[in-house]
């Protein structure tokens, strides 16, 4: 069965996305390749597709993803060439990924360095962010409004 995989380099990648695509058909293995502005696409057989991008991914751990693509490389329902251009559905949102897989691959560089902190903890400092950003009462909210405003309370 084929399958095809999106390739994303963080942003603080050492890659590029001209190397990957070199280096990914220097393999000679029966897989398409298509390079692209963020990594590549690789298009070939199931098991061969999931090894390549395993082996892709370890060069650069935290620094280069590997996501499935629903449709095959050159899909006319999907590729600009034969849509007459302009940005590809789903294109903005994985544009939006990609701007934080630099902070991504930095907390998972962390977490291999220091390993993971007890559950216990981390509930513990959401607790305190989220009563720190707790909802405000009405009630108080109209007080500092009137104070704002400076509408004294008569009670």
């Amino acid at each position: 069965m084929k399958k095809t995989k999106v390739i994303v380099l963080a942003e603080n990648a050492l890659t590029t996305p001209g190397k990957l695509v070199r280096y990914i058909n220097s393999l000679n293995l029966p897989i398409v390749v298509k390079e692209t502005c963020f990594g590549a696409y690789i298009e070939g057989e199931e098991d061969l597709v999931d090894k390549v991008s395993q082996e892709i991914r370890n060069f650069e751990k935290n620094r280069i993803f590997c996501k499935d693509r629903g449709y095959p490389i050159w899909d006319k329902r999907r590729c600009r060439a034969f849509r007459g251009g302009g940005p590809r559905e789903g294109f903005h949102q994985l544009e939006a990924e990609q701007a934080v897989l630099d902070k991504i691959g930095l907390a998972l560089d962390k977490i291999e360095k220091e390993g993971l902190k007890p559950m216990d903890e981390i509930l513990e400092k959401e607790n305190i962010l989220m009563e720190k950003n707790s909802k405000l009462p009405v009630e108080k909210f109209k007080e500092v409004i009137d104070k704002v405003l400076g509408i004294k309370n008569e009670a």
